[in-house]
């Protein structure tokens, strides 16, 4: 498991990165043009579908390196088996949760199909998808995570 989730860590890097660089030259050129009164008309709705995707596979990221905010004021007071105990009930409802996202995007971006985005031949159910995709990607890396701590647990016995 540990080597699928390196492997799509990995991959995630660069999609991102690649995403992110485009988006930058993107902006750069279209804000550059329409200076010079050349707008690009559609360089707005493509960075906007880009930067969703970015987000949501940097999300998935975020999560795996433990990167996102979190308060633990009170759980760092608590015994250590409960804490444990915690983070997996914790974790299992992000689970639930993004199970139920990963659905409901799914079904929104096969409703969406028909649907284009403003002037250009693209389906919405781009933007949608990358909904959908976040959420499976975050639910692996949740399941890595409960893995990891059921295997940490059984050590710990």
């Amino acid at each position: 498991m540990e080597r699928l989730m390196r492997t799509l860590d990995k991959i995630e890097a660069i999609v991102s990165m690649v995403l992110l660089g485009f988006l930058t030259i993107l902006v750069f050129f279209s804000s550059l043009l329409r200076y010079l009164g050349y707008p690009i008309n559609w360089s707005s709705t493509i960075a906007s579908v880009i930067f969703v995707w970015v987000i949501y596979i940097s999300a998935d990221r975020a999560l795996r390196k433990e990167a996102h905010l979190g308060v633990d004021l009170l759980t760092r007071r608590l015994p250590e088996k409960i804490q444990h105990g915690l983070s997996v009930a914790v974790l299992l409802i992000v689970l639930a949760f993004l199970i139920l996202v990963a659905y409901v995007a799914v079904s929104l971006a096969t409703a969406h199909t028909g649907r284009i985005i403003e002037d250009l031949p693209i389906s919405y159910s781009w933007v949608t998808s990358s909904v959908a995709v976040g959420a499976i990607l975050m639910s692996v890396t949740v399941v890595a995570k409960l893995l990891a701590k059921f295997h940490q647990l059984r050590g710990e016995r």
